[in-house]
């Protein structure tokens, strides 16, 4: 059996920054993939989106001030220009790699863990975790551990059940969603639209890009707002787009009524403001004879297309696979000011874990650094 002070199961973000902010020399991490920190490598789209400037706990489900105010993306920032990387901002403050590469990321937490001689055990699935007196013995399909201290810093996993602690139930979150049929707008790229989902009474509206699927809506924008699906905890809402978020109804109105004067055949009506598939959607739910004449659209056809615009609207019916993190987990109200747990001594959970998730944008990376750091310092 071998046996550590310390072990920490997870290593992705949060355990490798758990790992490298402990004094303590006699620590292990243990890890199911067969690379350290591996899902860090896709974050970002391969560039690894670090934190965010605009960093606060409006971003998050929950009031996280507290743990911020102990490791802000200011240290964050610190901390890896500590370790080497270089790092940039673009102007919606996500930080970046210089590199543009999660590669170097990777990299650097490699090197520091080797500079502290940090044991790594991989391809090591955790199978049981047993309490016996004041230590934890750890089973995995390869070795026996025994430990003082447990961190655990995995994302969803049944490690929760065998330790009998509380938790709410994870939910796939920041993933594209399944709608009502969207063929006709298979692939079409929306940019800058307004995104508003709606469930129970409740709304998130965020501005970016949406891409259709076959069956589906995707995007930075509506992966934001699949948060509100997830944190309810079922997929079964709306999803309204307003296409033109600048432009008031009125003005739009106004536009519209100026466009009669192009005098046309109403299939060419939006010609020069959307594509011909966003145009024939239009169209489509308006109930509107493509061969009519313009100058002949009524007042209320006319207003009928503004709503559409401003109100393109599908069901929610599910989402797809592959989403980016779990919303739910150990509640903050389980676990103390070093999130360790009340109820039990010497337990301590960090990263995806723990009930917090956050928008896209290096938010829910930057809980991961702030709670793995939290940790580290406290055991």
């Amino acid at each position: 059996m071998l046996s550590f002070d310390t072990i920490i199961i997870g290593g992705g973000a949060s355990g490798c920054m758990c790992a490298l902010a402990t004094n303590n020399k006699n620590i292990a991490i243990i890890d199911k993939d067969n690379k350290i920190a591996k899902k860090l490598l896709v974050t970002g789209n391969g560039r690894c989106n670090l934190t965010n400037t605009n960093m606060n706990s409006t971003y998050f489900n929950r009031d996280i001030s507290s743990f911020l105010d102990k490791f802000d993306y200011h240290r964050t920032i610190e901390f890896f220009s500590d370790l080497g990387l270089v790092t940039f901002n673009d102007e919606q403050g996500r930080l970046y790699p210089i590199s543009n590469s999660a590669k170097s990321v990777v990299s650097v937490i490699e090197n520091a863990l080797t500079k502290k001689s940090i044991r790594t055990f991989l391809d090591n699935t955790v199978i049981k975790i047993e309490k016996n007196d004041h230590k934890f013995i750890v089973h995995t399909d390869k070795n026996q551990f025994i430990c003082n201290n447990l961190v655990i810093a995995t994302g969803k996993n049944d490690l929760l059940d065998n330790l009998k602690i509380e938790y709410k139930n994870f939910t796939p979150s920041l993933c594209a969603l399944k709608t009502n049929s969207t063929k006709l707008l298979t692939n079409i790229r929306l940019r800058d639209v307004k995104v508003t989902g709606c469930i129970n009474g409740k709304y998130m509206s965020d501005v970016g890009e949406v891409l259709f699927k076959d069956s589906g809506l995707s995007g930075i924008a509506i992966f934001d707002i699949s948060s509100l699906f997830a944190r309810e905890g079922k997929f079964d809402g709306k999803v309204i787009i307003d296409m033109l978020p600048k432009e008031d109804n009125e003005s739009l109105i106004k536009m519209l009524h100026k466009r009669k004067a192009l005098n046309c055949q109403t299939r060419q009506f939006f010609d020069g403001m959307f594509v011909k598939e966003v145009a024939y959607e239009i169209f489509n739910r308006c109930k509107i004879d493509e061969n009519k004449l313009s100058t002949l659209l009524t007042d209320q056809e006319i207003e009928n297309f503004a709503y559409i615009i401003k109100n393109l609207d599908y069901t929610v019916k599910g989402y797809y696979p592959n989403n980016q993190v779990f919303s739910g987990g150990v509640r903050l109200s389980d676990l103390d000011e070093n999130l360790q747990h009340k109820r039990i001594k010497n337990l301590y959970f960090c990263g995806e874990v723990c009930d917090v998730d956050g928008q896209c944008g290096g938010y829910n990376l930057q809980w991961a650094w702030t709670s793995g750091y939290i940790v580290g310092s406290n055991v």
